[in-house]
């Protein structure tokens, strides 16, 4: 049987009435499992069982391919496909583990599961025809159909839940008009509901998708067919850049910093509507011969654009060295060049067919994506081991100083081997010669966000075994100011929003100033307190006593530019050189209020 008819209409095997009522029994689980993965956190037990790989990756993906892929229980081919899957997502899982294991999961988690979903779209397809007959099951137009299937059901899940969101809140919102608060209270700080109620739109989209062909069917061709009329326009301008480019020269493009990004999007953009267009076996060619051609031209150096972005991205790797997403970046640009590479070979192809081989490359081409997925979530192409190896060695070979050593990357966006490598850091010799430097290091290992905060229980320890005389022994009085008060050196622990700033001073002395200057002309002198360990930015702020308590009242980060260095800020924070400086420009008071304008600094003199 294939997939489409003589009119293109498809003929996915029917899902028995048995099955739908499962398949929407597998969606509630999967919003009850999301929320218990992912929300749940009333409780201690509940807060680390969610932050387990396992349990999210698996229940991410099994319930929507069980869901998507369902037609019969008695199928031995699904449940061989299912049991292969939940192998190698549970692998996957264990390398993600791996990674993030006791360590800050910013910037690792968030590529695992985009993986996760790059998985489940380009394999779901392969599992969901083995329902099919065997003679047709491989057809590329029954894949075809599939994928579209699948990318419309996203479109109508998201588009019901946003639906039912919408018409609840206006239920809330009713009732709240009268003082009943429950409704608002159920949709707004109950999150098990709102996950439950995906879980039902999902439900009501897959068994729509999957039992509605017709609807299906017709839906796909309105959005072909406006998609249809896209693929021109965007040839044209894909071949006017090209030919203005040589008028401009590469250059231009190493000096742009999103080169590589915009010119990889470029392609894909045309790779997809080019798929759109030509997405079943059909031998009709579409457009007329001139359009045709131009879009074939387009197809034909589609190539270039993936040739440009692999150079610009191998000029800030050459300069900067590799990241983890750069290791992203040239990964999709090598697989988006031996994809145009292919289109640009089926455009030449002799056969009558517009574009015939299209369909053949695609198959394999959706397979390489697969593997190259599970290869960057493995030991293979680990991103991650690539980028701080990379980073290391040009620190080793000087090709960058201790100061410009991205830190934040390694703690954050390359998990257990960049902490390894910040452990290494303490013992390399251009950090142990810079107190500072050495000191940023242990900020960074402590550090548990990217928002600054240190573990809670060290800074806890901390506070409670601060003393003020050891304070006053780390902590320099600028030239020329008084003393501050005996209140004040004791209130420091509970003034400090972040215990880690207050630590930085006791691990490097003097590297915290204080200056005393009285910044609202009352007589009495407030505390200009400044951290100057980190190399990047001073941070400072600004004490005052109010009803005999001292108050944090604001905070400034002074920066090296406009000629200024980093050196010349601290000394003159050293020698006492705060002065205050009155608004020249004024604010306004209406009605008794003061109004604070917020001038154009560019623009008043």
């Amino acid at each position: 049987m294939s997939q489409f008819d003589s009119t293109g209409s498809s003929a996915i095997p029917s899902v028995p009435l048995s099955s739908r009522w499962l398949i929407i029994a597998i969606c509630l689980l999967h919003g009850g499992l999301l929320y218990f993965f992912i929300s749940a956190g009333s409780s201690q037990t509940l807060e680390n069982t969610a932050r387990t790989i396992y349990g999210q990756t698996l229940a991410l993906t099994l319930p929507l391919l069980f869901a998507l892929s369902l037609v019969r229980l008695n199928d031995r081919r699904f449940w061989g496909g299912m049991a292969l899957l939940t192998i190698a997502l549970v692998g996957l899982a264990a390398w993600a583990n791996s990674n993030v294991l006791g360590m800050p999961q910013d910037g690792v988690i968030f590529p695992f599961y985009l993986c996760l979903s790059l998985l489940v779209f380009f394999i779901l397809p392969w599992l969901q025809v083995q329902a099919f007959p065997s003679a047709t099951r491989y057809r590329y137009a029954n894949l075809a159909a599939c994928y579209g299937q699948n990318i419309l059901c996203a479109m109508l899940t998201g588009l019901l839940v946003l639906m039912s969101l919408a018409v609840m809140s206006l239920c809330a919102a009713l009732f709240g008009l009268i003082g009943i608060k429950y409704f608002h209270e159920l949709l707004f700080s109950t999150p098990w509901f709102t996950w439950m109620v995906y879980g039902v739109m999902l439900g009501i989209s897959v068994v729509f998708c999957r039992t509605q062909s017709a609807l299906i069917d017709n839906t796909k061709n309105i959005f072909r067919f406006i998609l249809k009329g896209l693929l021109p326009l965007v040839s044209f301008v894909s071949l006017i850049f090209l030919f203005a480019l040589p008028f401009t020269g590469l250059k231009v493009l190493s000096e742009a910093w999103s080169a590589a990004r915009l010119l990889v999007t470029m392609a894909i953009i045309l790779l997809l509507l080019v798929n759109i267009v030509r997405q079943t076996d059909s031998p009709d060619k579409p457009y007329l011969p001139a359009v045709r051609l131009m879009v074939n031209a387009s197809i034909l150096l589609l190539p270039i654009y993936a040739v440009l972005a692999l150079y610009a991205s191998g000029l800030r790797i050459s300069q900067y060295g590799w990241t983890p997403s750069r290791v992203w970046g040239v990964l999709i640009i090598v697989m988006t060049l031996l994809t145009s590479i292919c289109y640009s070979l089926a455009v030449i192809d002799k056969r009558p067919d517009w574009l015939p081989r299209i369909t053949q490359f695609n198959k394999p081409l959706s397979l390489l994506v697969v593997l190259l997925i599970v290869a960057v979530n493995s030991p293979l192409l680990d991103p991650y081991r690539i980028s701080v190896n990379s980073q290391m060695a040009r620190l080793d070979q000087g090709e960058v100083e201790a100061q410009d050593f991205d830190l934040r990357m390694l703690s954050f966006d390359t998990g257990r081997r960049g902490h390894e490598a910040l452990t290494e850091l303490l013992q390399h010799p251009d950090f142990v010669d810079d107190p500072k430097l050495l000191v940023t290091v242990k900020n960074a290992i402590a550090q548990t966000s990217q928002w600054g905060a240190s573990a809670q229980d060290d800074a806890e320890a901390f506070a409670k075994n601060y003393r003020v005389e050891d304070a006053k022994k780390v902590i320099q009085v600028a030239k020329g100011s008084t003393q501050p008060e005996e209140l004040w050196w004791k209130s420091l622990p509970e003034l400090e929003e972040y215990h880690r700033d207050l630590q930085q001073c006791f691990s490097v002395p003097d590297a915290c100033i204080v200056n005393a200057v009285d910044l609202n002309n009352d007589k009495q002198k407030e505390q200009f307190f400044c951290d100057t360990s980190d190399s990047s930015a001073i941070d400072c702020r600004i004490y005052a006593k109010r009803s005999g308590k001292w108050a944090v009242l604001g905070r400034v980060y002074l920066y090296s530019e406009n000629g200024t260095t980093n050196e010349e800020l601290v000394d003159a924070l050293r020698n006492g050189k705060v002065k205050p400086l009155p608004r020249r420009w004024a604010d306004v008071e209406i009605q008794g209020k003061r109004q604070v304008i917020n001038y154009d600094e560019d623009q008043i003199d």
